[in-house]
């Protein structure tokens, strides 16, 4: 008998809907050792206050968490860019909770330390080493800091952690929140890092962030999925959207082998079903081919589209500069708006600039479109 595990994307139960899972899906959370999830978001806690950001703030229902425990999964991870939106108290509110019903969490904490902690789980003989990570977003405890929140991806201690485990168990899982959003393969700087994580000793990475599906590969002995999607999401923007997308069972083994199968799902009326590969709008075998055939070319390709399309005018709007392809009428707001709001409107640009900084996906795709445009001269 092995060790299975099932895993699946981002979950936000903002709605306070109970019965969000299909009772096919459930049986399989239940019916497995470890079901394991991205919890995208603190739970609602009384007078909690927006951090300052710039993006947007989520939180989820009181009840999301008991939900969640009762569909079955017994283990989140925290390390994303929305659990610290509402700051400490929230988020400790989110952990004493996650306690109560017995969810194990990974990836995030009330400090430094608890952030950055791993867990160990035994079943059936086999003992499996548990971290998750996240891009540096708001929220990242990209350094110790006197504050609760997530760990970061490229921090020192992520490379002793995996090694320390390595050494103590049969199998370590990361769990990923990073990648560039609704773009259908990961970006180069992305899949170097998990490679290079995997060359440490990971054996497989669960990732998602990027609220669509992407490809999957095997590297040298270790498993990559590099999104899968969200699972559940039902804030303003999502509800109308069926986040097709897939979750993955897992089944390691004594021999050291491990199998995988993967579980193609879809959200119709704030519920969740499990479909079939037909019934999906994605096809994962081509996602699969994306990451072979002219990956470096395409990933030059999106990095300058994206650059041209939405960065460009990022960092103009956070110094303060007019945005290219504007009509009159908005010349003339964003000349209003600049001097009737100017102090107002500098803070809103220093965050807007650090935001584009920070965040490991907008920086890299910034300095390969620009070093590409050098490059040719442009």
């Amino acid at each position: 008998m092995g060790f299975k595990l099932f895993a699946c994307g981002d979950i936000v139960n903002l709605t306070a809907k109970e019965d969000f899972i299909d009772d096919n899906l459930k049986d399989i959370i239940k019916n497995s050792d470890i079901a394991i999830c991205n919890f995208e978001a603190p739970i609602e806690t009384e007078n909690m206050e927006a951090i300052k950001k710039a993006g947007p703030h989520i939180y989820q229902s009181k009840e999301s968490i008991k939900y969640l425990s009762d569909a079955g999964f017994n283990m989140a991870s925290l390390a994303n860019n929305h659990i610290y939106d509402y700051g400490q108290e929230a988020l400790e509110n989110t952990l004493l909770v996650l306690n109560k019903h017995g969810v194990n969490f990974i990836g995030g904490g009330k400090d430094f330390e608890d952030a950055y902690a791993t867990k160990i789980i035994n079943k059936n003989g086999i003992k499996i080493g548990f971290l998750a990570v996240a891009e540096n977003e708001f929220g990242c405890l990209h350094e110790e800091q006197n504050r609760g929140g997530y760990a970061w991806i490229f921090h020192p201690l992520i490379e002793d952690n995996i090694r320390a485990l390595k050494s103590e168990v049969n199998f370590v899982v990361l769990i990923s929140h990073a990648g560039v959003e609704n773009v259908e393969f990961p970006i180069k700087e992305w899949r170097d890092r998990y490679r290079r994580l995997c060359d440490v000793g990971i054996d497989v990475i669960i990732g998602h962030h990027p609220h669509v599906p992407q490809g999957y590969e095997k590297h040298k002995n270790s498993l990559i999925f590099y999104s899968l999607g969200n699972f559940y999401f039902d804030t303003a923007g999502f509800q109308d959207k069926s986040d097709d997308s897939y979750s993955v069972i897992l089944e390691f083994n004594k021999d050291s082998s491990k199998d995988f199968e993967i579980i193609y799902h879809k959200k119709t009326n704030f519920r969740v079903h499990r479909v079939g590969k037909l019934e999906v709008d994605f096809d994962l075998s081509s996602l699969n081919l994306l990451l072979e055939y002219d990956y470096i070319k395409r990933n030059d390709e999106i990095s300058l589209k994206l650059f041209d399309q939405y960065y460009y005018d990022y960092y103009k709007s956070a110094l303060g500069i007019m945005p290219k392809k504007m009509k009159v009428l908005q010349i003339i707001k964003f000349i209003l708006k600049k001097i009737l709001f100017s102090s107002k409107n500098q803070g809103y640009r220093d965050l807007l600039l650090l935001h584009n900084i920070k965040i490991d996906s907008h920086r890299f795709l910034v300095q390969r479109a620009l070093s590409l445009i050098i490059g040719k001269g442009k």
